[in-house]
């Protein structure tokens, strides 16, 4: 079972009352990671997007599962330069990512742009899925409104 951490769950069982918080965030991250994986990609709108495909592993030479989240460009702009979180935000990184790390990075461009198809192309069966789920859940409900009738 998904949980939150005791505190944020505590917040919301006050403010919601009459709702079971753990079934609640337990069903919604399920969704997620399902919809994700059966569809390639979740978009959660001003908050970001879960994405996953599959790829060859160098290291264990197998395909494997990438399951990544992006932020939204929305809520970036929020927080990435918000004063209020730059002063009270705890960790700091030690080594800015500079020339060096540059350097490191550039024969691993061929895979950072595979993998970027990969997301876009997920990113794009995801919205397929979806239309085709909304169309199927449509028809669902006309043909069940009119065999009540």
């Amino acid at each position: 079972m998904y949980s939150l951490p005791e505190d944020l769950e505590l917040e919301i069982q006050k403010k919601y009352q009459n709702v079971h918080v753990r079934e609640l965030v337990d069903h919604i991250f399920r969704l997620i990671l399902n919809k994700t994986l059966n569809h390639g990609s979740c978009q959660i709108r001003e908050f970001g997007r879960f994405i996953s495909y599959k790829t060859k592993s160098t290291k264990t030479s197998t395909y494997v599962i990438r399951f990544k989240f992006r932020t939204s460009t929305t809520l970036d702009k929020k927080i990435k330069n918000d004063q209020y979180y730059l002063k009270n935000i705890p960790v700091k990184a030690n080594v800015p990512f500079g020339i060096e790390n540059e350097k490191k990075c550039e024969n691993k461009k061929s895979i950072t742009y595979a993998n970027l198809q990969a997301e876009r192309e997920a990113e794009r069966e995801a919205r397929n899925q979806t239309k085709k789920h909304i169309v199927i859940h449509e028809i669902d409900s006309i043909l069940e409104s009119n065999g009540k009738k």
